[in-house]
């Protein structure tokens, strides 16, 4: 009996018919959960780095259309299936949600004292549920400030703080932004927004009893977002150590601002997160980063070396998540934060939008690894050549990257590719953007390839194909 095909953004899905599909024959090395980014809203004055006295909103404007395109060119052409909007920012002048405490009791939420319209929340719910109509299957809120009200001391100032971050998560439930995860705080350890391990794990025990109590279990809780894997790992370290905190974690995540990236598994003081990650079966999310943070780290700082990076937090430290830091940006940034620039010329009318060259780079990854997907193991023929493989029902799929200066022909071999006949291709490099290229042929369980100088190459195969 032939089985059905299903095409999933240009890959041969999985076979839906009789019979199940082999488990992987090598080794496993973790289970993916995607690529994403951060948002703002598109009329959000940070965007366009321009301001209307008057709508108190961007002077660049787009229509629906505009905007649909944008996010079409996101969450279908380029495959991302994660968000992260950015809100709130109460010490922002007219950017408070609970301008004042709405009584003295945590466990008793006065939504008339809270104000969630536009940017405060009820924008970005609107945009994660038109993001989640394209494909996205995590989003979740990591708020960039809180009240200036709130403490971040006493069991109290926990509740309190608790309190205001469960009224936003239900509000966003409730408004169509369905939420998969809940970061405490942006940064905890960045001095806007300071908070302790011990701070954080409280708010965690106070919050998610709440979610459970609507019937929301499911929704866990990401920690702790900081802005270095190292601070990470300490408050991480805090909290996971209290098991009725950690009964509500569903993932670690970072940054990698200001410190080496082997930091993830080799901090100045152990473990790191990804020991972390290891001895408590949890993902590890690389949840912000751009070429505009890429020297801090000691990096690179073109688009290759974005592509560099992606490969060895996968291959290196088992990433199993990878979000670029905006989506979109006004083309003031210069492609340097963002994966596609909103024109304007400098002026306040929409010209359309660029893809910047990290959007490609990216895309050799994220338009044919999908949630589910298992990194397996490939060996390479030559040495100077960096490979992953992943793994995904019927669907095999080779990312590899020469980083040399001169083009390099190498086998790259997995006994996974039994039963894969060819790998169509697919190439970024300096002067291409997601070419088509040779489809080689499957012999041994290898295929034999040439790869331009600095470049990465996707090769995708399906079982009897």
């Amino acid at each position: 009996m032939s089985s059905l095909m299903v095409m999933r953004r240009g890959v041969l899905a999985q076979p839906v018919g009789s019979g199940a599909l082999p488990g992987p024959a090598g080794t496993v090395y973790q289970t993916m959960d995607g690529f994403g980014s951060s948002e703002r809203l598109f009329d959000d004055p940070h965007v366009h780095n321009n301001f209307n006295s008057t709508t108190q909103r961007s002077a660049t404007t787009l229509t629906v259309a505009q905007q649909d395109a944008v996010l079409d060119a996101l969450y279908i052409e380029l495959g991302l299936t994660r968000v992260r909007p950015v809100q709130p920012e109460p010490r922002t002048a007219g950017g408070e949600i609970e301008i004042a405490n709405d009584n003295s009791d945590p466990a008793v939420t006065d939504l008339t004292q809270f104000d969630f319209t536009w940017k405060k929340l009820d924008g970005h719910a609107n945009f994660i549920g038109r993001a989640r109509s394209r494909g996205v299957t995590q989003s979740f809120y990591s708020p960039l400030d809180r009240e200036t009200w709130m403490g971040i001391t006493t069991a109290n100032d926990a509740a309190e703080y608790g309190e205001w971050l469960f009224a936003q998560t239900k509000r966003s439930i409730n408004q169509g932004g369905d939420v998969s995860h809940i970061s405490v705080a942006n940064e905890p350890s960045y001095t806007r927004n300071n908070m302790s391990g011990t701070f954080i794990r409280d708010v965690i025990k106070n919050v998610g009893p709440r979610l459970a109590a609507i019937g929301r279990s499911d929704v866990k809780f990401v920690i702790p977002d900081d802005v270095r894997s190292s601070n990470g790992a300490l408050k991480a370290t805090t909290i996971l150590a209290d098991a009725t905190a950690r009964s509500y974690v569903g993932a670690l995540a970072t940054h990698l601002y200001d410190e080496v990236v082997s930091n993830l598994a080799t901090p100045p003081t152990p473990p790191g997160l990804t020991s972390l990650a290891a001895t408590y079966s949890l993902p590890l999310w690389m949840t912000e980063f751009s070429l505009a943070g890429m020297a801090s780290a000691s990096l690179g700082t073109t688009a290759f070396d974005w592509a560099l990076l992606m490969h060895d937090l996968m291959a290196t430290y088992n990433v199993t998540a990878v979000d670029h830091l905006w989506a979109f940006f006004g083309d003031w940034d210069s492609g340097r934060a963002s994966l596609i620039n909103l024109n304007s010329g400098g002026g306040t009318t929409y010209l359309g939008f660029t893809r910047n060259k990290v959007f490609y780079y990216t895309g050799q990854w994220s338009q044919y690894v999908k949630p589910g997907a298992l990194r397996v193991g490939v060996t390479r023929g030559n040495g100077s050549v960096e490979a992953t493989m992943f793994f995904d029902g019927a669907t095999r799929v080779i990312v590899a990257i020469n980083p040399t200066g001169s083009s390099i022909s190498t086998t790259l071999s997995s006994p996974d590719l039994a039963g894969v006949l060819t790998m169509p291709s697919y190439r970024t490099s300096s002067t291409e953007n997601w070419a088509t290229t040779a489809t080689p042929s499957v012999t041994s369980n290898s295929i034999s390839v040439t790869l331009p100088a600095s470049s990465v190459t996707t090769f995708v195969g399906t079982l009897g194909a």
